[in-house]
């Protein structure tokens, strides 16, 4: 009986992954390209092999950007000129990153379908400007991609803990490897990794009556990788060159605690939901007598949460979308406590089976709905690519095309912050310009267009 039990779970684990992909792999080919893919495409384009775009990257690293291994990803895809190939790829990244979240579960049944459900319903639902760092393929490669790879090294190095053996010389240098990687992804989010490690480190060292026997040679291989691909990040000259177009009302102290204001709002904004519900799980473990040493892994990701969100104050102007990684370090805080509630009481069973039945019927709902608008939306950017690829054949050098509908918005699509305006010189007109070889492009309202 117990074994057609634990077959029947995997078949339902199984099954929930694959609905996983199923769902964002629609999501994803019904979201074209938009704003900065245009940008970079149009620079890739020039590139004539592998080789070129290095070179362009290296161009970025001195004059932009550090976030080198994000960009060359997304230059991969835009020279290898396969939308369909890069959507594949992003729904087995974010289908990953919903699995890596899960194996940081501690205290998890095996095949636990309703945490995994829990998990991946989160990010849906409560995950920072979905529609930038896990659809739009510039932001998912910047975001996305780098929180997979920085919690799939996460993940195995809990894994190599949990085997509590020294390993040999290809775990050291896989470590390391992945380390660098896992460091050079996104400047607040490689460095909760870097937290991580150490906090696992100091655990290891602790449980073991503090004995360094206990901290082994791929430890530290990792945590050096991870030190030297953030330095590698950080330290990036185009850095520098990207703060100097940023200007803020107020310098030193007082610019410092102007950022800690705003990310303290921004906080608020886009968490306060998760914190109550962090609050509601903390409180409820307390009542139950849990051990300090059972809500271990529910602490460790809610500092990596707070120190992800706070490392910001040192960056000038952050974006919003740069809380994806720490939304990903509380959701998997809020899950595990959710797990580490114990289910002796009826009501409690009730409660918990009630949430996760409640968010599906949310997303049901929300899925539909902002599905239909994220179609609409796609048919009327095919529309106006299709015409500005007739009017670039014809040979005409300035072109007008109309804005989007307004009554398609979706938190899923960022296709209306990133769309065309009348003024011909607006960043987004500059970008289809530059993308199809005209001089200017300007934007009109939908309702004012006759063309088609």
């Amino acid at each position: 009986m117990e074994e057609r039990e634990m077959k029947k779970r995997r078949i339902l684990f199984e099954t929930a992954v694959a609905i996983c992909f199923i769902t964002i792999l629609i999501y994803n080919f019904l979201t074209p390209m938009l704003s900065d893919d245009l940008n970079y495409a149009t620079v890739v384009r020039q590139a004539s092999g592998i080789g070129d775009l290095f070179r362009q990257e290296y161009r970025q690293y001195m004059t932009w950007t550090g976030r080198s291994p994000s960009h060359l990803v997304l230059r991969l895809f835009l020279f290898g000129g396969s939308k369909a190939a890069f959507n594949v790829f992003d729904s087995v990244c974010f289908t990953l990153l919903t699995l890596c979240m899960y194996l940081n579960l501690d205290h998890r049944k095996k095949y636990d379908v309703r945490a995994y459900t829990l998990l991946t319903l989160s990010v849906w639902i409560f995950g920072v400007s979905f529609a930038e760092t896990v659809l739009w393929e510039t932001g998912a490669c910047n975001y996305l991609v780098a929180a997979t790879v920085i919690l799939g090294y996460m993940t195995l190095f809990r894994r190599y803990v949990q085997k509590a053996d020294a390993g040999g010389i290809f775990r050291k240098i896989g470590m390391l490897l992945l380390g660098i990687w896992a460091g050079w992804c996104n400047e607040n989010t490689s460095g909760g990794a870097i937290l991580f490690v150490l906090l696992m480190m100091f655990f290891i060292w602790k449980d073991a009556g503090r004995s360094k026997s206990a901290l082994h040679g791929w430890m530290f291989a990792g945590l050096s990788g991870n030190i030297l691909g953030f330095a590698m990040m950080i330290l990036a000259p185009g850095n520098a060159v990207r703060s100097g177009y940023k200007e803020e009302l107020h310098s030193g102290l007082l610019g410092l605690a102007s950022r800690w204001l705003k990310i303290t709002l921004n906080i608020r904004e886009q968490f306060f939901v998760l914190l109550c519900i962090f609050v509601f799980l903390t409180v409820l473990l307390y009542c139950q007598k849990a051990q300090l040493k059972i809500m271990r892994n529910m602490f460790i990701f809610f500092l990596l949460f707070g120190a992800t969100c706070y490392a910001m104050v040192l960056a000038p102007e952050s974006q919003v979308r740069s809380l994806f990684g720490a939304g990903i370090f509380l959701i998997i805080a809020c899950v595990q406590g959710y797990v580490d509630v114990q289910e002796n009481d009826a009501l409690v069973r009730a409660g918990k089976l009630t949430a996760v039945w409640v968010l599906l019927l949310y997303m049901f709902f929300s899925y539909i709905g902002n599905g239909a608008s994220l179609a609409r939306i796609y048919r009327e950017e095919n529309e106006r690519y299709e015409y500005l690829e007739q009017q670039a054949a014809a040979g005409v050098s300035e072109v007008t095309i109309p804005e989007l509908r307004p009554q398609f918005h979706t938190k899923y699509s960022m296709a209306y912050a990133s769309d065309v305006k009348a003024d011909k010189e607006y960043w987004v007109n500059g970008a289809y310009a530059g993308y199809y070889g005209f001089d200017w492009v300007y934007g009109v309202p939908r309702d004012e267009w006759t063309q088609y």
